[in-house]
């Protein structure tokens, strides 16, 4: 593609523009009008494949981020719990006795 537009650039340089008949320059318009369609063509591609990747990464972090809140839950689930075990024994006097609860 490249290639074709320094092609392009060169035969427009080395004649005369005004010597260029209808028929050569309706030849180099083709040509560009197929380079052009070649990159867009390309960056369309680019574009699709980019976005693709993009969609497997939002992927990839959702679930990271799933598997981050479980454990936050985790860990706050396990917190409460040891937090509850330190709590002194409630008691209760029934009559004269003294009876201790344990909770877990």
């Amino acid at each position: 593609m490249g290639e074709l537009l320094q092609t392009t650039e060169r035969q427009l340089e080395e004649t005369n523009a005004d010597g260029l008949t209808v028929t050569d320059l309706m030849h180099l318009e083709n040509e560009l009008q197929t380079a052009l369609i070649q990159v867009r063509s390309r960056k369309t591609h680019l574009m699709l494949e980019c976005a693709k990747d993009l969609h497997e990464k939002e992927k990839l972090l959702q679930e990271e981020k799933k598997h981050l809140e479980d454990n936050i839950a985790s860990i706050k689930k396990n917190t409460k719990v040891n937090e509850m075990s330190d709590l002194p024994a409630p008691h209760i006097i029934c009559g004269q006795q003294r009876i201790t609860l344990n909770f877990l």
